[in-house]
This record gives C-alpha cells, structure tokens and sequence, in this order.
C-alpha cells in the first residue's frame, strides 16, 4: 500500500504541477464533456490483461463531477476474444469530485454493468492482476488506476463484503437473481474515501516501524 501510495501521490503531484489531474488529463481534446458517453469513446484496453476502464457521468447518489468504472475479464486466456465484453467483470468504481479528486468507491448492481458476475473473494482475486500499462488514453491516469487499485486494496475488500451483505439481505423473500436484476437498486454499496488521509496514515506507519527497528537494532547491539 506504502509503494502504492508513493505512486499515487508523485503521479497526482506530476498533473497538478502541469495544472492537471486525472480527469484533466483523461479528457484532455475531447471537449465538452458530455454527460453519458465513455470517455474514451472505446474505453481504455490493456492488451496484455484484457483490463479495462471508462469515464463517464450521470445522475446518481453521489455529489460528483462523474466516475471511472473498472473491469477485468475472468481469466487472462478471455483478453484474446474478439469481443470479451460478456466475460467482463465490474471491480469497482471511483467516484470524482469536481476537482478532479477521488471521493469514494462504490459498487454497483449487476443490472447496470452486464458481464459476468463474482462474489467479493473472486472479485479480489481478479482487482489483483488488474494492469493498465500502455499509453492510451493516458499513460499518467492508466498507473494512476492500477496504483490506485493496490493502495485501497483492504477498503475494496471491505465495500466487496458490503456490497454482497446487502444483496443476500434484501434478497429475502425473494432471490439473489431478482435484487441483482432490480433496476431501482443501480448501486448497492458506497465507501467514502480521502487520498490524503490515507497517504499521511501510511507515512506515519512508516516512520513508527521505522524507529521499531532503529530501536531493536540498538537493543541486539547492546
């Protein structure tokens, strides 16, 4: 998370001493934004992992300038097929202000996305081998995702768990099928999130285990 993080952190600093941020960038010759459509308009593919991404926007729960939506196909051998959309699967997405700056995480019902659906523990296993590494349509936004991935890894493993809790809950009385095809349920589970929080969190974990084993250190020599 640590290294994750410093990535983050350089990447966003990087944008913002050029006047940019992750969206900036990402819509950088493509105005005006227009509510709706991906962006870019044939979403971003690795060729090497079959992982995707877009941005888009639209009305919903959530206060934001719009949201990345990311996915992985259910094995490496898919991102071959001619078209692997129907084997995708939904990971999670991020919600951005209208800074640029992401402000929370959330999952969505199966309805919304299509695909192929998986409970948290699979889902995870695929966010792990999750890469968007070539140039398009932003090689700063793409490490950015992918680093963004590994940073909030145990609070993706958290909103998961959520999100599959409160489907097997409001599926009483009725059935999983029927709460993940009910189209008055678009997102299921939503996590606040602060960059800057975690990074300063991070730093001061570092610096503890740090004096942890200056102090062990001089206690083995003594």
């Amino acid at each position: 998370m640590r290294n994750a993080g410093k990535q983050v952190e350089r990447i966003m600093a990087d944008l913002a001493g050029c006047g940019l941020n992750a969206v900036a960038d990402l819509l950088r010759g493509q105005e005006p934004f227009t509510e709706g459509l991906h962006y870019p308009p044939d979403d971003a593919r690795e060729a090497k992992t079959g992982a995707r991404f877009y941005y888009h926007a639209h009305a919903g729960p959530l206060d934001e300038h719009g949201h990345f939506h990311l996915f992985a196909p259910i094995s490496p051998s898919r991102r071959e097929a001619k078209d692997c959309t129907k084997d995708l699967v939904q990971l999670v997405a991020i919600s951005m202000d209208v800074w640029g700056m992401p402000q929370a995480l959330f999952s969505i019902n199966h309805w919304v996305s299509g695909g192929r659906w998986r409970d948290a523990g699979k889902t995870l296993d695929l966010l792990g081998r999750y890469r968007v590494e070539h140039a398009y349509p932003s090689w700063m936004v793409n490490r950015w995702i992918t680093a963004m991935l590994r940073l909030f890894h145990p609070h993706i493993a958290t909103l998961l768990a959520a999100r599959d809790k409160a489907i097997g809950e409001a599926a009483t009385g009725t059935s999983v099928a029927a709460v993940r095809a009910d189209r008055r349920r678009p997102v299921v589970a939503i996590m606040p999130i602060d960059v800057g929080e975690l990074l300063a969190e991070l730093h001061q974990l570092e610096l503890q285990a740090r004096e942890y084993q200056e102090t062990a250190s001089s206690a083995l020599e003594r």
